[in-house]
């Protein structure tokens, strides 16, 4: 008896001293996670709503009258952020750039780009900051774009004839 009786002081007193914690030191942490726009299906997320006549941009830009200038999509398991407010979006790509530098890590980018060692498809740090420089000088450069402006001209000659002789293959029902 006089056991039941010092574990029930115990977890009374412990119970109470917790209630009153959380009363007087309530939580001053906000949520900080996006709000997420309604009308996600269990497993593919919203991707029904991007399957209609309407192109993606203008679907974006009514959610975005709904939820306002950021929320959260799911895309299958993927989860993308949507802004719509130009100073946001600049917040995004200056103040908090390292932030959205990365890239999902999937299986195919991680087999297709050599273990994350292709430009394209490895993740930020310190080897795709050295890449970035030695692409910028060696490739990007004026003197190497000049070089290789014959490429370009050829390459878009070729396309528009490709373009022409398919349309003028096509015939017009009217």
């Amino acid at each position: 008896m006089d056991f039941f009786l010092i574990v029930l002081t115990l977890a009374i007193s412990l119970l109470l001293f917790f209630f009153l914690h959380k009363l007087i030191f309530p939580a001053k942490r906000q949520s900080r996670k996006v709000p997420e726009a309604g009308g996600a299906w269990p497993i593919i997320g919203h991707l029904h709503l991007l399957n209609g006549s309407q192109m993606p941009h203008k679907i974006f830009g009514h959610m975005s009258d709904k939820y306002g200038p950021i929320f959260r999509l799911k895309l299958g398991v993927n989860q993308v952020v949507i802004v719509s407010d130009h100073k946001i979006a600049r917040e995004c790509f200056t103040t908090n750039d390292m932030a959205f530098a990365n890239r999902p890590k999937s299986i195919a980018s991680e087999i297709l780009g050599y273990n994350y060692a292709m430009f394209g498809l490895g993740p930020y740090g310190p080897y795709w900051r050295e890449i970035w420089k030695i692409v910028t000088i060696e490739f990007l450069s004026a003197r190497r774009i000049d070089m290789f402006s014959h490429v370009q001209e050829f390459e878009v000659k070729s396309a528009v004839k490709k373009t022409y002789d398919i349309v003028s293959r096509i015939s017009v029902v009217t």
